[in-house]
């Protein structure tokens, strides 16, 4: 635990030439996060550790592997929509010779924050010993896996899932024995995935976009909210979806593990991380275009005002 008391987040997970795991983290510093990462470099990639440490990301859990290239994330970006594709290239972060992370290393964190850029074998590693250390654990399942991982998944280890409306789709076609049940209705289509081997999850966040985020709680509980505030045009969504999840992750690292989460609260935490979301796709690139909490307390003070629910979340 943090010394501030509040919480410590651990995101495991790839660190490329512009990267999903990295990008994640570097979210979470922006949002306030105390937060370190933990991945594999090559020796080309040096310049990436100081990019976090500059940020405020913690790399003390950051390997060089000598016998591997940096991995490579080559983003295709549409210019008339400002969608983006991303081709990877794995390299270092499916090293072998990084010294795995131990229960004593595990037991400094509060929240783990994992992804699908490296070894399934490593994500699931971490998350059972996580899960057996006590941490709230937390997927975002990119690049969506195949069916037959997904239904071997150990989901029973996991507490929130952070999804897309695709990879939810994908995900019930893969836990429901190719049910179709809520395509195109994204509250149905979280019902359906409630009634498989999630329903054990805290909670399911499914993202939509410039629909906002619908999600679902253990006990039923529907929330739903709409998107951010964008200024201007859509320039690049490239970072959109981690920006979103960093500041995600942080929000909930910062309430009480303790009680349960309210759904005023997870709708005032949904808001703020769209908030964000929306101002990062106001700009080109991925790190670089994470607002800080600065900017979206200023963006949401001038769109709603103050006095809202989420405003202690801001403090």
């Amino acid at each position: 635990m943090a010394a501030s008391g509040r919480g410590k987040l651990l995101v495991r997970g790839s660190i490329n030439i512009d990267g999903k795991g990295a990008n994640q983290a570097v979210s979470a510093a922006k949002a306030g996060a105390d937060v370190d990462f933990a991945g594999s470099i090559g020796e080309d990639g040096t310049w990436l550790r100081q990019t976090l440490e500059n940020y405020g990301v913690g790399v003390s859990l950051l390997h060089t592997d000598a016998q591997l290239s940096t991995g490579r994330a080559i983003i295709q970006l549409s210019t008339s929509t400002a969608d983006n594709s991303i081709v990877l290239n794995k390299g270092a972060n499916f090293s072998l010779a990084a010294p795995p992370l131990s229960p004593p290393q595990l037991s400094e964190y509060t929240h783990l924050l994992l992804q699908n850029e490296i070894s399934l074998d490593e994500t699931k590693r971490v998350l059972r010993d996580a899960h057996a250390a006590g941490l709230t654990t937390l997927l975002n399942p990119s690049p969506m896996l195949t069916r037959e991982e997904l239904a071997a998944f150990e989901w029973d280890q996991l507490d929130w899932l952070v999804i897309n409306e695709g990879e939810g789709e994908d995900l019930l076609l893969a836990l429901a024995d190719g049910a179709e049940a809520g395509k195109g209705d994204a509250k149905a289509l979280l019902g359906a995935l409630r009634a498989t081997v999630l329903r054990g999850l805290t909670g399911i966040i499914m993202t939509r976009g410039a629909e906002g985020v619908v999600a679902s709680l253990r006990a039923g509980e529907v929330v739903e909210v709409g998107p951010g505030k964008v200024v201007g045009e859509v320039k690049d969504t490239t970072g959109a979806g981690d920006c979103f999840t960093g500041f995600f992750a942080t929000l909930l690292s910062t309430l009480p593990r303790d009680e349960a989460l309210s759904p005023a609260t997870l709708s005032s935490v949904l808001s703020i991380a769209c908030q964000a979301a929306a101002m990062c796709v106001e700009k080109h690139g991925a790190m670089e275009s994470v607002p800080t909490l600065k900017d979206v307390k200023e963006r949401m003070g001038v769109q709603w005002g103050n006095g809202r629910p989420w405003q202690s979340l801001l403090a």
